[in-house]
């Protein structure tokens, strides 16, 4: 069928009870012009007749084809009977069924194919609702859940193969006529989703171990530390994407070293030369000033000015220096007037202490130790120039210098003699380090790019790991509970199957107890309990062909006619073909009873079916399908029940004017015959009209058997309800109706009074005749 995902469609609607009216075929098999299969639209049984190569089975095809989507006889057979398809009569190829649906009414499905199309599937699907455009597909009737548990349709071809083969083969055949193969295939959808889910992961898993094991192997601290990262099962991917991209701090290793050796640099050579200057000119400045200034009275001022700090800060005393003198305010006053004309005296020379003072600082403090870089070599190919730096630098820093003038010189001739050795040596470890981690780099930049590569791999599979967990969590639920729910599925038809049997096995001694799908995987198989003449058995071999055909009928149709089934109508494809006789008498009380309340359509080559039903009291039409030149079908009806209680109606008659049966038991078995014919027909018409209407079968059923005259049950069949009596009166005016309606109901106590045979049968025949056609 048609999924629901097909462009145009709908989604699936809930089904309701469908029944067939027609099936339709054109250029398919071996039907070549078209040609029309009708099917009275209610409960009974209708057999279609044809020897082989009729184009009997080609309605069934066709049939299963547009409901289901494939046929069951392509399905293990080679691709020739799929490519052979079209008929070689006829280009144009079309399939079309007519169905009834309670509360829908009449329902159309049409399957088309272009001309130049080769493939079966090929083709495009359309349906119609009455009262409702077409549309694409059949999504909207909601059929195709149901078509898969309730599957109506069994071919010979699947009849036959149910039960053959291997025990797994039997175990998947019975579980999907029994409609619970969708367990496992929910398993295997399940497993699969899954298994594609992780088959990334399980991909990436193995990456990401080679890499952790490349990196463990490299001698780069990058690698080391992204060897760290890759040793977890979940890894941190923004810390291995810092790593690879440098945006993160490698805190260990000669890369971290290496990196703070090319941020190396020597003071600045500008700033060192313009401290030199500034030294040399305020030496030199110094110098000029002092020739004028002695130093002791410089020295004597600087004492000056120390005897006030001391006056100020602790009054009156005597003299510190000599011991003698009195420090008082007296003595303050006239210090710091001396001091004051010193000191205006010395202004020049001061600031050119100062400036000195300034200068020699500046420079000194240049002479920084060497720094914490250049302790150690972070890898042996720098360790000599590492060595020569951190030795130039010591030289550079290690000077005992004189704050005067001539440390000043001594100052300034170490910083000429050290400085270009210093500049030299930090310029070639700068260098050395640059080319070292390059060197690195080129190790560690295909690893960073496979590992950076990676990373997204891994987040977009870690996406999906929490399907993963919850589709694995189904799984093995499933798994666990497969066989539980299968059976469960299987009890409620198992009494219906044995029932089934108890008909079908006829003369077998074979008897059926319970069924039950065991095991799993390739130890899956169908354990049957049963015996044999009163011994117990656990095995199908003790079946012939038969009985193993008349056993999967026994396993079909109690599924296919479960009350949860949207369809009302069962076909069977050729059921009789292995059975022997007395098993398809079994079969035609099976069918009979089954066709009380369910539409059952048989196709059959076999003449044993016609005759078992002509033996049997069970009412049956019987279509003849035959095929003339170019393929083309023709469809007739043999014999339905109306029919032939007309025509038992007619032979009785015979036998009387042949002297072989008496009037006596003429009159009274006619009116029955014409009874059950009037019956008949009207029982096809109320059926067919009401649910052509949309109404439904279990109600049609509860009002025809709680209806019980003839004349109630043609009312029904004529009016669809009980009408008024005028309207009544009026229709059996004509006297043919009102005569024929009276033998059959005071008839067929009273016998044929006031009546020929022949006109009593004429009569009824006319009846019959207008109740078909619904005439007013």
């Amino acid at each position: 069928m048609t999924r629901s995902d097909e462009p145009g469609e709908v989604p699936e609607a809930e089904a309701k009870g469908v029944v067939l009216t027609s099936i339709t075929v054109e250029g398919f098999r071996g039907i070549g012009p078209e040609a029309t299969l009708s099917i009275d639209p209610r409960p009974g049984l209708t057999v279609v007749a044809g020897r082989n190569g009729s184009g009997k089975s080609s309605f069934s095809e066709a049939l299963e084809l547009l409901l289901t989507g494939d046929t069951y006889r392509w399905a293990n057979k080679s691709a020739e009977w799929r490519e052979q398809w079209r008929n070689l009569h006829h280009p144009t190829a079309r399939v079309s069924i007519g169905l009834v649906e309670e509360g829908s009414g009449k329902i159309t499905i049409e399957s088309t194919w272009a001309d130049d199309e080769v493939q079966a599937t090929g083709r495009a699907v359309r349906s119609q609702t009455h009262g409702q455009p077409k549309v694409t597909g059949t999504s909207h009737l909601g059929w195709h859940t149901a078509l898969e548990q309730f599957r109506p349709i069994l071919s010979y071809d699947e009849l036959g193969g149910m039960l053959d083969g291997r025990p797994a083969d039997l175990y998947d055949a019975l579980a999907s006529i029994l409609g619970v193969a969708q367990l496992g295939d929910a398993m295997k959808r399940l497993k699969n989703l899954r298994d594609g889910l992780r088959a990334p992961m399980t991909v990436a898993g193995k990456r990401r171990r080679e890499l952790q094991e490349q990196a463990t192997g490299a001698h780069d601290e990058r690698a080391k530390q992204a060897a760290a990262l890759l040793r977890k099962s979940s890894p941190n991917t923004g810390a291995l994407r810092a790593l690879v991209t440098g945006s993160g701090a490698v805190d260990l290793g000669p890369i971290s070293s290496l990196r703070s050796l090319t941020s190396l640099s020597a003071p600045d050579p500008t700033a060192i030369e313009s401290a030199v200057d500034r030294l040399r000119t305020a030496k030199n400045d110094l110098a000029d000033a002092g020739a004028s200034v002695s130093q002791r009275s410089r020295d004597r001022l600087r004492l000056l000015d120390q005897g006030l700090e001391l006056h100020a800060h602790h009054g009156d005393q005597t003299c510190p220096v000599c011991r003698e003198g009195q420090l008082d305010s007296s003595w303050a006053k006239t210090s710091r007037e001396i001091a004051d004309r010193s000191r205006r005296e010395f202004a020049e020379v001061e600031q050119a202490h100062q400036t000195f003072e300034l200068a020699f600082d500046s420079l000194r403090r240049s002479l920084t130790p060497p720094p914490h870089a250049l302790r150690t070599s972070p890898v042996s190919e720098l360790d000599d120039v590492v060595l020569e730096a951190r030795d130039a630098w010591a030289r550079w820093s290690d000077v005992k210098v004189t704050r005067d003038a001539a440390g000043a010189d001594v100052l300034i001739e170490h910083v000429a003699r050290t400085f270009s050795d210093l500049t030299a040596a930090v310029e070639l470890v700068r260098e050395q380090a640059t080319k070292q981690i390059a060197v690195l780099d080129d190790d560690w930049q295909p690893l960073a790019a496979a590992i950076a590569a990676w990373c997204e791999q891994w987040d977009e599979c870690s996406g999906a790991e929490q399907m993963v967990k919850d589709l694995d969590t189904a799984h093995k639920w499933l798994t666990a509970n497969d066989l539980r729910l299968k059976n469960e599925r299987l009890a409620p038809i198992e009494e219906g199957a044995r029932a089934a049997w108890h008909k079908l096995r006829q003369e077998s001694n074979v008897e059926i107890g319970s069924l039950a799908l065991t095991g799993s995987a390739t130890r899956r198989r169908v354990k049957v309990s049963g015996a044999v003449d009163g011994k117990a058995v656990d095995s199908f071999a003790v079946f012939s062909q038969g009985e193993l055909h008349a056993l999967a009928l026994s396993l079909f149709l109690p599924r296919a006619t479960l009350a949860q089934s949207p369809f009302r109508f069962v076909v069977l494809d050729d059921p009789v073909q292995a059975m022997d006789p007395a098993k398809v008498d079994g079969l035609v009380q099976l069918l009979g009873e089954l066709a009380q309340s369910r539409q059952v359509v048989v196709f059959s080559h076999d003449d044993r079916l016609p005759a078992a039903l002509r033996r049997s009291s069970f009412d049956a039409t019987i279509l003849e399908v035959t095929r003339g030149a170019q393929s083309t079908v023709t469809v007739s009806t043999a014999v339905d029940p109306t029919a032939r209680y007309l025509a038992d109606a007619h032979g009785l008659i015979k036998e009387w004017q042949d002297g072989r049966l008496t009037e006596d038991d003429l009159n009274r078995a006619m009116p029955g015959l014409l009874r059950f014919a009037i019956e008949s027909a009207a029982k096809d018409r109320y059926f067919e009209s009401q649910l052509r209407a949309g109404r439904k079968i279990t109600d049609l059923e509860r009002e025809w058997t709680s209806t019980h005259t003839t004349k109630m049950r043609v009312r029904l069949a004529v009016f669809g309800e009980q009408p008024s009596e005028p309207l009544y009166a009026e229709w059996v005016r004509p006297p043919y109706r009102k005569v024929a309606l009276g033998i059959v109901a005071g008839g067929f106590h009273s016998g044929l009074k006031g009546s020929s045979p022949e006109d009593a049968h004429h009569n009824a025949k006319r009846l019959v005749d207008d109740i078909r056609a619904g005439a007013r």
